[in-house]
């Protein structure tokens, strides 16, 4: 498996609504809007493009300290890493957490560039291995921006949302690269084995493997292998699955032919806890 790095790159767009294609590819759904909603082919004049640079400057410094490792990054720390001063970052900003916003927005927009096709034609075994990277690479690079989101976001409704959406975005795409095997599933029981495949891949399961039992990248990635594995097998087995009791939840409006639908029952997706 290859090696897992983390971090978010600082490059991306805020404002950026994506979908999750065929084979569990996440692409942008729309145009990508400027920082300050200015229209692309607008001319700009000098101090507005002065103004525009400095505002991504400071998120960008924002962005560096959280993936260096400070979760709540003060306005004179992200000053001197942008090279302003700290009366200018409160000249773009409202105040911090309009900042950390705008950073969690950054982090749901860089989704994309780690989620690439998988191949549905593809032997169960060789999607799994596939997703398992990909998924393994997008939690750990997640892991500082998702460590911020938990000092700033518990307050901040515009940073749950953020991270709702790209929790939305991350159980859509296993349900599309998973999606004949979810297929397979008894359809009373498929949004507990959604469920399942969706526990063994958040951020929040990914961490506890990494933080609380200090396992390597590849090891926790080898864990989540085997989960995916046994959540299937036990949505495919009538006697596994009557073994941990019926699905309680209603009726299953969460299967593999709408893999990007909302619908997902009483319980909105993401409403557990985003990415």
């Amino acid at each position: 498996m290859e090696e897992v790095t983390g971090g978010v790159d600082a490059v991306g767009l805020p404002d950026t609504e994506r979908a999750v294609e065929p084979g569990g590819a996440v692409a942008d759904a729309g145009v990508d809007a400027p920082v300050d909603g200015a229209v692309d082919d607008a001319p700009v004049d000098g101090r507005t493009a002065r103004a525009l640079r400095t505002r991504e400057s400071i998120v960008d410094a924002c962005v560096e300290l959280v993936n260096d490792g400070d979760p709540r990054p003060t306005a004179p720390r992200i000053a001197a890493r942008a090279g302003v001063s700290v009366r200018s970052v409160f000249q773009h900003f409202d105040d911090l957490e309009t900042l950390f916003t705008m950073v969690a927005e950054r982090a749901v927009a860089g989704l994309g560039g780690l989620v690439e096709p998988i191949d549905a034609d593809l032997p169960f075994a060789a999607r799994r291995d596939r997703f398992v990277a990909q998924r393994a690479q997008l939690l750990e690079a997640l892991t500082p921006i998702r460590r911020a989101a938990a000092v700033h976001g518990f307050g901040s409704p515009a940073i749950q949302g953020h991270l709702h959406h790209g929790h939305e975005l991350l159980r859509a795409q296993l349900k599309s690269v998973f999606g004949p095997e979810i297929a397979a599933v008894p359809r009373g029981r498929r949004r507990r084995v959604i469920d399942m495949l969706d526990v063994a891949t958040i951020w929040s399961s990914w961490d506890a493997l990494r933080t609380y039992e200090r396992r390597t990248p590849d090891e926790a990635a080898a864990v989540m292998a085997d989960l995916i594995t046994a959540a299937l097998a036990v949505g495919s087995d009538p006697a596994r699955s009557d073994a941990v009791g019926p699905d309680t939840g209603g009726h299953d409006t969460d299967g593999p032919d709408s893999p990007g639908a909302a619908a997902d029952g009483p319980d909105a997706p993401g409403a557990g806890g985003g990415v």
